[in-house]
């Protein structure tokens, strides 16, 4: 099996606590035997559906990895922010590969011809003659306006918006009878998306979240309040479970149900250590 990442040898004290250290321990153990299980499997080529997961997979596992080590330093804010994205890549990624409509991945692949034509629309020319002479020239379809008909072809899968796509997500028939199939995803939209949305945009709100807390040693610091980095650190690691599991059960068809059902329990057991009633 492989190793932890080196990075996680450099965590802060805010991961020492017994029960938030284990959760750590767990999260990494999670994400190795999710790269075991994906790891034989071979995709056809760098545009298939199979390596279109690995990507969405991959850019999961450094936005939990940011998350952690952020929250292990108590840099709040930045893992809050990073917890949003993770939410919602969550969400996304689930709607995604559980969606009843045969032609769901398709519309989602269409969705980059229309942000790619949009950028390169809105580049100024100095910047696209840079672009050009280390990529070659643009497609023609890359700078060619686009019609409303062919709009509404490339956008419809970003019509929905991200608590609908939840709620929709978890109107869906679970994967099977175990207790991390019927995990909903919905509930935490409010808690987690809209309310860490405030730090990612920079809103008056998220100012509250600052406060002048006193430290041990009597010495005062501007900071978030002590509880937020196990907060984060053990719903990042919820999010992580679902995400992991439906990608090997659904994307690599593995029959690893049983594998993240015993993590999800383990999960369970922190949660009332880490948050105690």
């Amino acid at each position: 099996m492989q190793k932890p990442p080196a990075v996680f040898d450099h965590l802060g004290p805010y991961a020492q606590p017994p029960a938030v250290a284990e959760c750590y321990r767990m999260n990494e153990r999670l994400w190795l035997k999710y790269l075991e299980l994906a790891g034989d499997y071979e995709h056809e080529d760098n545009q298939s559906r199979e390596f279109q997961i690995v990507r969405m997979l991959h850019i999961a596992e450094i936005t939990s990895s940011a998350v952690r080590l952020n929250a292990s330093w108590g840099l709040t804010p930045a893992a809050m922010s990073l917890l949003r994205d993770r939410y919602e890549q969550t969400v996304r990624f689930s709607w995604l590969v559980r969606n009843p409509d045969p032609l769901a991945f398709q519309k989602y692949d269409r969705t980059k011809f229309a942000k790619m034509g949009d950028l390169a629309k809105a580049a100024k020319p100095e910047t696209r003659a840079d672009f050009e002479k280390l990529y070659g020239p643009l497609p023609a379809w890359a700078t060619e306006p686009l019609t409303k008909e062919q709009r509404t072809f490339f956008q419809e899968w970003s019509t929905l918006d991200l608590r609908s796509t939840a709620k929709k997500r978890d109107e869906l028939p679970p994967l099977s009878d175990l207790h991390i199939a019927k995990e909903k995803l919905a509930p935490s939209y409010d808690a987690i998306y809209a309310q860490f949305s405030s730090v990612a945009h920079y809103d008056r709100f998220s100012l509250e979240f600052m406060q002048v807390n006193k430290s041990p040693d009597g010495s005062r610091h501007l900071g978030a309040q002590p509880h937020w980095p196990r907060m984060l650190i053990l719903q990042n690691a919820h999010f992580d479970i679902i995400q992991c599991y439906e990608a090997a059960h659904i994307c690599y068809q593995r029959d690893a149900s049983l594998i993240f059902n015993s993590f999800f329990f383990e999960w369970n057991q922190l949660a009332k250590e880490i948050v105690p009633p």
